[in-house]
């Protein structure tokens, strides 16, 4: 205990760290203030009748993180800057230019960035424009004016703006990864709620079954994103009293972090929206017909956690590919002096350690993909009969969690490391 009391006390004793956390603090109060002021021509209660009875509803919310039945100006959130982020990392395996820019280090990443907010405006004037036209085709809202159209479009995309920009603020000068923190924050806002109408009901044995199911997921999820395989590199010229100087490559089965899991239910929800508004259009019978056997489908529970399983394990390969560059860093460590046993310097090394990751990434996107969709497993087997919290949601919890824990460590580590400088 005293362990934790001496850690605490280093963490609010830390300038850097308590300015952090207050920042952080801030963006939680201004995007839960934006999420209690409601947008004009667009009831709240119109949209819960919009997601009823469909996963839809839930995939949609947490990728915009968790505000969209609000019906407030910042309810289609992150989901238009997700989408932009997914598209630009797709171009980027077709378009050379945008690799390139990658590539270029801080200066290019700040090009990609300013594209991908660029990207963002349309997407979020397309969503507003498709939410309000197929609430408006079911008969859930009125007919808005042109000029009270245009102000409820506008006003939903400068509130996707704002939440942009505060997920780009808290990256910069707060605790956490920006989107995957406001998306964090969703979540955690809507288990109270969760849990007074579920929980609550449930009887003793529930309850326990519940309560181990839960402890066990959130273990076993810290447990393995917490895990790492240590490769030794060894620097020839780096030399003490008994021979090189030895360092490690950590490598995770999770290197990816828990965008697979953001992206996954992100391009999942797309096509739902797309086929609500087509079933809220007069439009022909073949197309009618087609589109609803589709939202039969993904409406199937099976299908939808089929695709979610597929989803994150792709997008985990493709993000390790992202955001893991062996070819990189086995060029730095060629140009330091550094080699891995028995592998030769550069091509190799490159390979070696490609190999290595994919290994791992196989285990770890594997068991990404199946937590996200054991909770709704629980359920169908009649384990559980309700769950406070998605798999997805889980995921995004704990991964959100660890992250701000090792943020903190690390400037921990820095300022007790300059005492001595």
């Amino acid at each position: 205990m005293n362990k934790y009391i001496e850690t605490l006390k280093r963490i609010l004793g830390t300038d850097e760290i308590r300015k952090k956390i207050v920042f952080s603090l801030i963006i939680l109060l201004v995007y839960r203030l934006l999420a209690a002021i409601p947008v004009a021509g667009i009831p709240a209660d119109a949209i819960k009748q919009l997601f009823e009875g469909s996963n839809f509803g839930d995939l949609l919310s947490t990728v915009s993180g968790g505000v969209l039945e609000t019906a407030s100006i910042a309810a289609i959130g992150l989901s238009p800057y997700i989408n932009a982020s997914i598209i630009l990392q797709l171009l980027g395996t077709v378009i050379p230019k945008l690799e390139e820019l990658r590539k270029e280090g801080p200066e290019g990443r700040r090009t990609v960035s300013m594209y991908t907010r660029l990207l963002t405006v349309p997407l979020a004037i397309m969503q507003s424009f498709v939410i309000y036209s197929t609430l408006r085709g079911f008969g859930l809202v009125g007919q808005l004016e042109i000029l009270q159209l245009v102000t409820m479009i506008a006003t939903l995309t400068a509130g996707s703006i704002i939440v942009m920009w505060l997920a780009e603020l808290t990256s910069e000068s707060g605790i956490g990864g920006g989107s995957s923190y406001l998306i964090f924050l969703g979540i955690i806002a809507g288990i109270p709620g969760t849990l007074s109408s579920n929980f609550m009901l449930m009887d003793t044995l529930q309850k326990t079954v519940f309560i181990f199911v839960t402890l066990a997921l959130v273990v076993s999820v810290v447990y393995v994103s917490e895990a790492q395989r240590k490769i030794k590199v060894q620097y020839s010229r780096r030399v003490r009293t008994g021979g090189a100087m030895d360092s490690y490559i950590p490598i995770k089965p999770t290197q990816f972090g828990v965008m697979p899991v953001i992206f996954a239910i992100s391009l999942l929800s797309f096509p739902q929206l797309i086929g609500k508004f087509i079933l809220s259009r007069d439009m022909s019978e073949g197309i009618i017909d087609f589109t609803t056997k589709a939202m039969t489908l993904l409406d199937n529970p099976y299908f939808n956690n089929i695709m979610t399983f597929l989803f994150i394990v792709g997008f985990a390969f493709f993000y390790l590919t992202v955001v893991f560059k062996t070819d990189e860093l086995a060029e730095n460590l060629q140009k330091q002096g550094g080699f891995i046993q028995g592998i030769r310097p550069g091509k190799q090394t490159s390979e070696y350690l490609r190999k290595v990751a994919f290994r791992l990434a196989t285990l770890g996107a594997l068991f990404l993909g199946f937590i996200s969709i054991l909770p709704n497993i629980l359920i169908y087997l009649n384990l559980m009969t309700v769950t406070v919290i998605t798999g997805t949601g889980l995921l995004i919890m704990v991964g959100v969690v660890l992250e701000i824990k090792r943020q903190i460590e690390s400037m921990i580590v820095v300022r007790d490391y300059e005492r001595y400088l």
